[in-house]
């Protein structure tokens, strides 16, 4: 286990038992099922007492060479507390396991702390992409939703 702040946490493989406990709506739901299908890595940070403090998919067939990071997330009541450090620097050493030299990932624009914890942990943006997915709204209906990312690299060291 390692220490995370005042948590303890178990980093392990995020599996298809652990949706349920990660996913708020059916959508999330789908989402998950469908990331765990085409992910090659997918990791979890467990509390102590069991609850899912956040998770990380790995893709390794969209960039040659690199491990391309995706649904990064950690639970709202959590952020800040070095969970999505710990996180990345999980994900980043099973990059570095399968011999890749790079992380890749794209992180929306307008998320400043995502964007502030990449460029703390040495991530540059390469380029920019539009992306969507299916969002769900508050009244449960469901809609596209499109915004403008940042593509961000790392070079991963051996000794990281």
């Amino acid at each position: 286990m390692q220490q995370c702040g005042a948590h303890e946490l178990q980093i392990r493989r995020f599996g298809i038992d652990d949706v349920d406990r990660w996913a708020r709506t059916d959508l999330q739901r789908r989402h998950l099922v469908d990331a765990l299908e085409n992910a090659d890595d997918y990791l979890a940070a467990e509390l102590p007492d069991g609850r899912i403090a956040g998770k990380i998919g790995i893709r390794y067939d969209e960039h040659p060479g690199a491990g391309t990071l995706f649904q990064f997330d950690v639970a709202e009541g959590l952020r800040g507390r070095g969970i999505g450090t710990m996180l990345l620097t999980r994900a980043e050493q099973q990059i570095r396991d399968r011999g890749c030299k790079r992380a890749t990932l794209a992180v929306e624009q307008t998320n400043e702390a995502a964007i502030r914890l990449y460029r703390r942990s040495g991530y540059e943006v390469t380029g920019t992409e539009s992306a969507q997915w299916d969002q769900e709204a508050p009244d449960g209906t469901t809609y596209l939703y499109t915004c403008q990312c940042f593509v961000m690299e790392h070079t991963l060291e051996e000794s990281e």
